[in-house]
C-alpha cells in the first residue's frame, strides 16, 4: 500500500514507458527545443541534395531554385566537395512590406563527404530548371578493379 494514497501500488509498466516515450519523441520532432518547428528547422539545410554513386561515380543533384550561374561555387578538396552560392532577392520596392515571407535569400554553403576520391580534372556540372547536376568521377585508383586468381 502506497502511504500518501491508500492504493496498492503498481509495479514498473514498460508499456506505460513506451508511451511515454513516445510522446517525448513527438515532442521533439514537433519542435527544435527553441520553440520553432522541427521542418523549419531542417529546411536551413540549403540546398537538399541527393547523391547517387556507380562503380565509375557519383552523381550530385542540389536542388537551388533562384540561384544564377555567376552565383554558385563548387570546390573539391581531397573528397570533400563544398558547395557555396547566394540566392539573390527579388528587386525590392521601398514603400513594400512582406506579407508573409518564406523563400530566402542571402548565401549558403554546405559541405559533404564523398565516398571516394574524385578525378577533378574530369568533373562536369550543369544548371537546369533549378536543379544542380554535379558528375564526380572517380579517380583511377578509388574505382574497382576484378583481380584475377591464378591456379
Amino acid at each position: 500500500m502506497d502511504k500518501n494514497t491508500g492504493q496498492a501500488r503498481r509495479g514498473w509498466d514498460p508499456f506505460q514507458e513506451l508511451g511515454r516515450l513516445q510522446e517525448e519523441m513527438n515532442r521533439l520532432f514537433d519542435t527544435t527545443g527553441f520553440g520553432k518547428p522541427f521542418l523549419a528547422y531542417r529546411e536551413r539545410s540549403f540546398p537538399l541534395m541527393n547523391v547517387i554513386s556507380n562503380d565509375s561515380e557519383s552523381v550530385l543533384y542540389a536542388e537551388i531554385p533562384g540561384v544564377e550561374l555567376r552565383d554558385i561555387d563548387i570546390t573539391i578538396t581531397g573528397s570533400t566537395l563544398t558547395l557555396k552560392g547566394e540566392r539573390r532577392l527579388e528587386s525590392q520596392v521601398p514603400d513594400e512590406k512582406y506579407y508573409r515571407r518564406e523563400r530566402g535569400a542571402g548565401p549558403f554553403g554546405r559541405s559533404l563527404e564523398l565516398p571516394h576520391m574524385v578525378d577533378v580534372d574530369k568533373v562536369e556540372a550543369t544548371l537546369k530548371d533549378g536543379v544542380l547536376k554535379v558528375r564526380l568521377p572517380k579517380t583511377p585508383e578509388a574505382q574497382p578493379r576484378r583481380i584475377d586468381v591464378k591456379k
